[in-house]
């Protein structure tokens, strides 16, 4: 099967963290014997030959190429707002995509036209898949329903996506729904939650003793991650507000805290202020190649995602079923796609967003059980090795790709 992908982040080079997981489904389709030609922005830090199961074509937009500089998590402000340079920047690519994404149908023939995000990659596929009568299936990840849901001015072109959109693939049941609130219809939406390489992401004493060692960090101090962009949405900051409440109890504990994002003065503010200054680690970015040893090396994982101030939420967050994998018994909001992979008590623990007093409980409950935890690390990973794998998730994603060639042909 020939796939045109069209997409507005894609990883850059080798260690990068933004769009891994597109890379992941896209070096998976390859494996199982498609042809995948993905177009993404071009970007200055772009290396082509970091990677070479995947044919990548990068669309220039913008000169110089100091000012390219969309997509790639650098749009959003907080994840709440727009930034300025977004608007002319996604116009400009969007006009050169279409371009290039119709010279590359002509060329390729491709079987299917696959965006990823409703915007504005939709927005393209959509007006390519009317040119060329290719069909187009859309995936939707979060912030792109959020920018449809919330800016009027991008609402007419999501609808126009979601109108010429042959099938729809949804990381998350919310997302879902949101997205057929926004016009599509339900009978052409399908829920596949996102993937994880379980040989990459795995328990491993040998990774958390060397990361815990380069971190100053003992082997019987306990480690409590957190993993992210520092953005609204992640809800960081009730997890700092728990610490006080976690740190009576375990004094010896430890919060390591590891992305980057606009928010990261704000949160050491916040820990200066509640007194916990010195047992946050802020690690700052991790390079995506990276992440298996900092999450080897915890004792668990919180996940404290909400429903921020301007209502942006995470789809399915990727440290999610990174950690899941990684056998690490997780503490998590009950919010957006979380529960469609964490069932409480089984595989995590999940607590309601916004509370602080509810994830130091709950983290509280998980140092004092080492068999808790144990226990509840094997059943994540259980989850991921049984339904979570990137060749499980392909094969279903290839389905609904091949549904469309056939209504087509």
């Amino acid at each position: 099967m020939k796939i045109a992908v069209i997409t507005s982040s894609y990883p850059r080079y080798q260690g990068d963290g933004v769009g891994s997981f597109i890379h992941s489904l896209m070096s998976t389709l390859a494996q199982l014997e498609h042809d995948v030609t993905v177009l993404a922005p071009h970007d200055p830090a772009a290396v082509q030959e970091w990677q070479s199961e995947v044919d990548v074509r990068r669309v220039r937009f913008i000169w110089p190429d100091s000012w390219s500089v969309l997509g790639h998590a650098r749009s959003l402000s907080g994840d709440i707002s727009l930034k300025w340079h977004a608007y002319p920047l996604v116009i400009l690519f969007s006009f050169f995509a279409i371009l290039g994404l119709w010279r590359e149908v002509r060329r390729q023939q491709p079987d299917v036209i696959y965006a990823q995000w409703l915007l504005p990659a939709g927005l393209i596929g959509a007006v390519a898949s009317r040119l060329t009568g290719v069909p187009l299936v859309i995936s939707v990840h979060g912030s792109d329903v959020f920018v449809a849901e919330r800016r009027r001015i991008a609402r007419p072109a999501a609808r126009f996506a979601l109108r010429n959109c042959c099938h729809l693939i949804a990381c998350s049941r919310d997302l879902a729904r949101r997205a057929v609130n926004l016009g599509m219809r339900s009978d052409r939406v399908t829920t596949i939650p996102y993937g994880v390489d379980v040989e990459r992401y795995k328990p491993d004493n040998e990774l958390a003793r060397t990361l815990r060692a380069a971190l100053q960090l003992s082997e019987e101090q306990h480690v409590i991650m957190a993993m992210g962009r520092l953005v609204y949405k992640k809800g960081f900051s009730y997890l700092l507000e728990a610490m006080p409440g976690v740190l009576a109890q375990f004094p010896d504990a430890v919060l390591l805290i590891a992305g980057q994002g606009d928010l990261r003065t704000e949160l050491e503010l916040l820990a200066d202020s509640l007194g916990i200054r010195q047992q946050v680690v802020f690690a700052g970015h991790v390079a995506w190649d990276q992440t298996s040893s900092y999450l080897a090396a915890a004792d668990l994982l919180v996940l404290p995602s909400i429903l921020d101030q301007a209502g942006n939420i995470d789809g399915l967050p990727n440290v999610l079923l990174e950690s899941m994998a990684s056998g690490r018994a997780i503490v998590a909001s009950k919010v957006a796609g979380v529960p469609d992979v964490i069932t409480d008590g089984e595989n995590g623990l999940l607590v309601p967003e916004k509370d602080a007093e509810a994830l130091a409980a709950a983290i509280c409950t998980l140092l004092r059980d080492p068999s808790l935890r144990q226990r509840l690390g094997e059943a994540a990973r259980a989850t991921t090795l049984d339904h979570l794998s990137w060749t499980h998730v392909a094969k279903q994603v290839v389905a609904v790709l091949r549904s469309c060639e056939q209504i087509n042909s």
